[in-house]
């Protein structure tokens, strides 16, 4: 089969090759931003109903890859490469690259059980005395870094996760809930654009002061208590977070 192409003896529905092949065109910035994708224009690409066509755009709108203008179409969305929505649940954006397709990697160290700053132990409401389980990850998307994350984790003592299970499942709270059944119920972030430190620009291959996004998450359990905190660097051009707020 071509590229671009759909396979109707796959077994993949072909709402999900639609948006697949469209994904990568918007990904790769292969897409036109100032042409629209009409259902029109659609239809006669991939010779199929109105109904695939309809349910592919849908999700390439929640997920951010395409945005529409009313009375003109749906346009793909430039720039950033991973588009997170407000739905992905807390602790799974691992999960959430691999299923667009981004084949992340993750490499963590570092690991440790630690006192955490006062910032962080305020935030989390424990004691001056209580150690958490400290890590780094840095997280890559197509072999390129997307984010470095600082994360504490309230954990009973006997949690130890080796650098390789870390690294596997890509969330350390995954392997908490499986092992001592502590499950996640919401979390709260604060986002902030900042200068690339030297560091930071050696982490990523950017230059020393470019922007970068910043993004503090404090995770909470299913029973309201404080479960961890993380700090997320991310290379700015390249992720794009998408929130929902109601009244």
């Amino acid at each position: 089969m071509a590229s671009g192409e759909l396979d109707p003896s796959s077994g993949v529905p072909l709402y999900r090759q639609i948006k697949d092949i469209l994904r990568t065109e918007v990904a790769e910035g292969v897409a036109d931003p100032q042409k629209p994708m009409t259902e029109a224009q659609l239809l006669d690409r991939f010779g199929v109903s109105r109904a695939p066509i309809r349910q592919a755009l849908k999700e390439l709108a929640s997920e951010g890859y395409v945005y529409r203008k009313q009375g003109r179409g749906t346009f793909p969305v430039t720039g950033a490469r991973v588009h997170r929505p407000a739905d992905v649940r807390p602790g799974a954006l691992y999960q959430y690259l691999s299923e667009s397709g981004l084949h992340p990697a993750s490499k963590v160290s570092g690991i440790e059980r630690v006192e955490p700053p006062a910032h962080i132990r305020h935030r989390l409401g424990i004691t001056a005395h209580e150690r958490l389980l400290h890590f780094t990850r840095l997280i890559s998307a197509e072999d390129e870094p997307l984010v470095e994350a600082s994360v504490y984790i309230r954990a009973p003592e006997g949690f130890s996760p080796t650098a390789g299970e870390l690294e596997g499942t890509g969330s350390a709270f995954e392997l908490l809930e499986r092992e001592f059944g502590i499950t996640l119920d919401r979390a709260e972030h604060e986002a902030w654009a900042t200068a690339a430190t030297a560091e930071h620009a050696a982490t990523f291959g950017v230059l020393e002061g470019s922007p970068l996004l910043v993004i503090e998450t404090t995770f909470y359990t299913t029973g309201g208590l404080p479960a961890g905190w993380r700090s997320a660097v991310h290379r700015a051009e390249d992720f794009k977070y998408r929130f929902v707020t109601s009244r």
